[in-house]
């Protein structure tokens, strides 16, 4: 999960199983600013026009992952190149990054 915050940062955290509705109030306490809780890792976005890029750290082999994403319809479309540029599916975010 994402969380953009008006000043350019994302905080980025992976919650597993997928999260449910009630779950939400807790995972809002993950993302919250500061301190940064134990797994969840912050970085930077850069936003031109209708896309956002940043680049954030993989889970499996802790490497680079550049992630992009493009503002249609009322959502943020998200995905990444890897490490190796390969396609990755997009991920849904609702909602839009204030500036």
């Amino acid at each position: 999960m994402f969380r953009f915050h008006p000043d350019g940062t994302v905080l980025d955290v992976l919650v597993r199983p997928a999260p449910r509705p009630e779950n939400a109030a807790t995972i809002a306490t993950w993302l919250g600013r500061e301190p940064p809780t134990q797994g969840v890792h912050p970085a930077r976005y850069e936003q031109h026009g209708e896309h956002v890029a940043f680049t954030t750290r993989g889970r499996l082999r802790d490497e680079e992952i550049e992630v992009r994403g493009t503002w249609s319809e009322g959502r943020l479309a998200l995905g990444h190149a890897g490490r190796l540029g390969a396609d990755a599916p997009a991920l849904r975010a609702p909602g839009r990054p204030r500036r």
